[in-house]
């Protein structure tokens, strides 16, 4: 439908965006001044099939010239949010053209604010130096809203090297030694398997094995992987093997499945979304031998950047990371 006379040029659709306008959601995500897996129509659409309530709300900017900005909101309960979760998407963010952006997010906060139903907006894992934030804040305090901005999350980054000795090079002599020392525990005097699902059948095959590593590992994580939760991982990992983007890892130690990493390639940042290991095997550090091994896949495949999303563990830290930041906003009438 078309939005208020003030913005006359602002479409505001519902989920069928995801496939209707798919190619050209995807077009403007490469032309935006950010671009990430969890702001592609794919994420979105596979995402809403499993946990989508309440209305989508996908604001659009077309100015006769083609898709200059989306803004992807959800109206549940009187409440505004980015569409989807931010239990399962570790950045939330709109879509502009990246020359504009801030004048163009502007426009589609002014039609948000002014011609949908809501008594607050709350806004989770927005990366704490996109455009969006400022759009918002300015566009609400000037309609009179109340508008709070505060910290969300850490999401720790390692730039990586072109070699993993040279990656190594570039952490302190202590990390470095630790992570040669468990990487030589892992594999003394035993068979170590360390494989990636290539494709569907290999990644039935590996899927039970990460669900169970994934909940054995704390107690946080079983209560996480509902039926209902683990179907949207299914469904999402094949959808990103179809595309070339899910890197699905186990570590085996003389037969033994031990860890598992879930990763993402995408462009040139590796982001490992999900990971997991058998507690009963901590004294040869499974663990931390699967990250070293998911990092070294990373350099291989060419990525520059190790995103290990939201969350300060300090295992992390041990890798060479650090943080960059989100931010949540609040708003009020």
């Amino acid at each position: 439908m078309a939005c208020c006379a003030p913005c006359s040029a602002v479409e505001i659709l519902d989920d069928r965006a995801f496939v209707e306008s798919g190619a050209a959601w995807d077009d403007l995500l490469r032309r935006s001044y950010d671009n990430r897996i969890f702001y592609t129509a794919a994420w979105h659409r596979v995402w809403w099939r499993h946990f989508g309530e309440g209305s989508a709300r996908i604001l659009t900017l077309d100015e006769g010239e083609g898709l200059r900005a989306i803004l992807p909101l959800q109206e549940r309960q009187g409440i505004l949010t980015l569409l989807g979760d931010h239990n399962v998407a570790d950045y939330m963010d709109a879509l502009a053209e990246k020359h504009d952006a801030p004048a163009l997010l502007g426009e589609l906060w002014h039609c948000a604010l002014t011609a949908l139903s809501w008594e607050r907006v709350e806004l989770r894992h927005v990366p704490s130096a996109s455009p969006l934030l400022r759009a918002l804040h300015q566009e609400a305090e000037r309609l009179g809203h109340s508008v709070e901005v505060e910290p969300d999350e850490v999401c720790p980054v390692a730039l990586l090297c072109s070699s993993w000795d040279g990656y190594l090079q570039m952490l302190s002599k202590k990390q470095r030694h630790e992570i040669r020392r468990k990487l030589r525990r892992m594999e003394e005097g035993a068979s170590v398997e360390w494989r990636t699902a290539r494709d569907g059948d290999d990644l039935e095959r590996d899927l039970p094995i990460f669900f169970s590593l994934h909940e054995a590992s704390a107690h946080e994580k079983a209560g996480f992987m509902t039926p209902e939760m683990r179907s949207f991982f299914r469904d999402a990992a094949h959808d990103l093997l179809d595309r070339g983007i899910l890197r699905l890892s186990i570590l085996r130690r003389d037969g033994a499945d031990m860890a598992t990493c879930m990763s993402f390639l995408y462009r040139d940042r590796w982001l490992l979304y999900n990971s997991g290991y058998d507690p009963a095997y901590a004294s040869v550090s499974p663990g931390i031998a699967s990250v070293a091994r998911t990092m070294q896949d990373a350099i291989a495949e060419g990525a520059i950047a190790f995103d290990f999303l939201t969350g300060d563990e300090p295992y992390k830290y041990h890798f060479g990371a650090s943080n960059t930041h989100t931010s949540r906003v609040t708003v009020r009438r």
